[in-house]
C-alpha cells in the first residue's frame, strides 16, 4: 500500500515544481537593450534609467547636450515616447 501511495505522490510532485512555459507577455528587455535601444535614438549618455510598470524611462543627452527622455515599452523596446530638449546653447541663439 505504501508502495501504491508512493506510485501516486512522484506524478503529483512532478507537476508541481515543473516550471510553466513562459509567455510572450512575460518577456521583458534587458537594462542593456533599453541603453542600445536609447543610444539608437541619438542618447549618448545614459543619466538615468528606470522600470516601472512594464516599461523602460531612460533620460539622459544627446551629443549637442539636449536632455533626452524615452520611454520603452519593456516587452518589446518599441519606442513609446521621445522628447528632446533644445541644450541651452541653442536657445540663446534664438533670441
Amino acid at each position: 500500500m505504501l508502495a501504491a501511495l508512493a506510485t501516486c505522490a512522484i506524478p503529483a510532485l512532478a507537476s508541481a515544481q515543473s516550471p510553466e512555459t513562459p509567455k510572450p507577455s512575460d518577456r521583458m528587455i534587458s537594462k542593456d537593450d533599453a541603453r542600445r535601444i536609447a543610444n539608437k535614438h541619438g542618447m549618448a549618455r545614459v543619466e538615468d534609467m528606470t522600470f516601472d510598470d512594464g516599461h523602460w524611462k531612460v533620460e539622459g543627452r544627446d551629443a549637442t547636450g539636449a536632455v533626452i527622455q524615452i520611454n520603452l515599452r519593456g516587452s518589446d523596446g518599441t519606442v513609446m515616447r521621445l522628447e528632446r530638449e533644445r541644450p541651452a546653447s541653442a536657445k540663446a541663439d534664438r533670441s
